[in-house]
């Protein structure tokens, strides 16, 4: 930097992702911007943390754990303090405590009043939504991304599976490390990847800082080697197949061809690593490796140990260093080539006039005081005609096919309330108009306990196509000889209406029923049509 490189035009490779995170980590706590698979994540945003630990800490009251990691959060995301030794003292008595209630007066008293009783009862979004609001977490500019995209996450899950709060834990659990965001355009910053990512890809300057890898098969690879004779099998049955760990002792096997040829496979994709990293850059390549290990020496009758293959990269550097008599058993560094302090003029690319609009808060109204959302709301509510009156009529419609008689209302009525189809204010309303029904002098019979009821039932008669239409109830009669089809229908009675329980009813009569009558009840005008 100090020689005029821009922080995007540096890249970090790493053979592995670890190594990546502990780069990313490294650069981090010194203050540079990073891009790199782990700082798009959303399990590595502290935002993102914070609220996961608040799910935990209202899903699991008891989670200790989520407890500390949450006013750890609190205290280093929302108000920008880091942690002193009282105040860790402070987290484990809240952490440790047996009831969560000091854990949410704590944040009560630190300005932040969760009101843990109605906030746990919310969806997923709500939640998410109320507690960004309640922390001021979209003043952290650089991590609003991850908020507005564990926004959509949560609308996603309870849109697909349900609002469970639970149950979505779990599944953060097993794809937090698949979510990420999309790498945010022109930022100034350094790029950390592994080295497969970079193939094809150029930088102004490279740093390798783990160029150490092993060029020889790790230990607990196995080989799947194929076995040539196969009369010596225990079983004839068996494949002709073995399963061994790839060390020297294959040498001294029939598989010994197989196990050299796994080793030079290893040696030169190793080696094709190595040349992806070092002609990444365009300007300056740094590489960072360790002193190898003491060489051994031979025993009578070996080779030396220097004409064998490298088995590091750190290795093959030695061997180069020492071939040009570069090597220094006291020197850390080597500098292979100097552009003399050359940098390349910077071409800056005409700057785009910027028409974004900072967001510094999320203002949301709780939805239950703008909207009540109810289950069911096709079978309940009609949307081509939002009338009060045939509203109530289809909440009455759909109460009435859980009703088999007229003792039950009161106790269907009870299940409605509890559902959220229909509110506390509007019981009476619907317990009167259920009366209404099944009191009325020409429907009682059919809601009484001498008649059996069904409700939506289909009925599958062989050769016969089936039927998309069933009736709003059945009832058998004792004698089993006799059967009613009734359908509840809106007023005015129209021809069309008949039509579905005259052809219903030819198919109970296939079925042996010698008397099928058909009723329709009409909501509003109580009439009712006898066929």
């Amino acid at each position: 930097m100090a020689d005029g490189f821009r922080l995007q035009e540096v890249a970090v490779l790493c053979r592995r992702r670890d190594q990546s995170r502990r780069v990313a980590k490294f650069l981090k706590e010194r203050g540079y911007d990073i891009i790199s698979a782990d700082s798009l994540s959303l399990e590595f945003a502290e935002v993102v943390n914070l609220l996961v630990a608040l799910f935990r800490v209202l899903n699991q009251p008891a989670d200790t754990l989520a407890r500390a990691e949450a006013l750890l959060l609190v205290d280093r995301v929302v108000r920008g303090q880091d942690p002193t030794p009282e105040r860790a003292r402070r987290w484990a008595e809240l952490a440790n405590g047996e009831s969560a209630q000091p854990f949410f007066d704590e944040l009560r008293e630190l300005g932040y009043d969760v009101q843990e009783r109605e906030t746990g009862n919310l969806g997923l979004y709500e939640l998410t939504e109320r507690l960004i609001g309640l922390f001021g977490l979209l003043h952290r500019v650089a991590e609003q991304e991850y908020l507005f995209r564990f926004l959509d996450l949560t609308l996603e899950y309870s849109l697909r599976f349900g609002n469970n709060l639970n149950n979505f834990l779990t599944y953060w659990d097993q794809r937090k490390s698949s979510l990420s965001i999309n790498a945010p355009a022109g930022r100034d910053a350094i790029t950390i990847t592994t080295v497969h990512k970079a193939k094809g890809l150029a930088y102004g300057v490279v740093i390798v800082p783990f160029a150490d890898w092993s060029l020889r098969p790790y230990m607990g690879t196995l080989l799947w080697g194929r076995l040539a004779d196969t009369d010596r099998k225990p079983l004839a049955s068996m494949p002709a197949v073995a399963v061994l760990p790839q060390t020297q002792a294959l040498l001294h096997t029939p598989l010994a061809e197989q196990y050299t040829e796994e080793v030079e496979k290893t040696f030169l994709e190793g080696l094709n690593m190595l040349y992806v990293a070092f002609t990444r850059p365009r300007h300056r390549l740094y590489a960072i490796s360790r002193k190898p290990r003491p060489v051994k020496a031979a025993k009578d009758g070996e080779a030396p140990a220097s004409l064998e293959p490298a088995k590091t990269v750190a290795e093959l550097l030695h061997r180069y260093l020492t071939s040009t008599m570069q090597w220094d058993d006291e020197q850390m560094a080597y500098v292979l080539a100097d552009a003399h302090g050359y940098v390349p003029t910077q071409r800056h690319a005409p700057r785009a006039t910027a028409h974004d609009l900072p967001l510094h808060n999320l203002t949301s109204t709780p939805w239950e005081e703008r909207l009540r959302l109810k289950r069911h709301a096709n079978t309940v509510f009609d949307f081509d005609a939002q009338q009060t009156q045939r509203e109530w009529n289809r909440k009455l419609h759909y109460a009435l096919r859980r009703v088999k008689r007229a003792a039950e209302v009161d106790r269907v009525a009870a299940q409605l309330v509890a559902e959220g189809l229909v509110s506390t204010r509007e019981r009476a309303e619907l317990l009167r108009r259920l009366h209404e029904v099944t009191e009325h002098p020409q429907m009682a019979h059919y809601f009484s306990p001498q008649v059996e009821a069904e409700a939506e039932r289909e009925i599958l008669v062989g050769g016969t196509r089936k039927q998309d239409y069933k009736p709003d109830r059945i009832v058998f009669e004792a004698t089993g000889r006799r059967v009613t089809l009734i359908d509840f229908k809106l007023p005015p009675p129209e021809p069309r209406h008949r039509l579905p329980l005259q052809r219903y009813a030819g198919l109970f009569r296939q079925l042996g029923y010698e008397e099928v009558q058909c009723v329709l009840y009409y909501f509003d005008t109580q009439e009712v049509v006898v066929f």
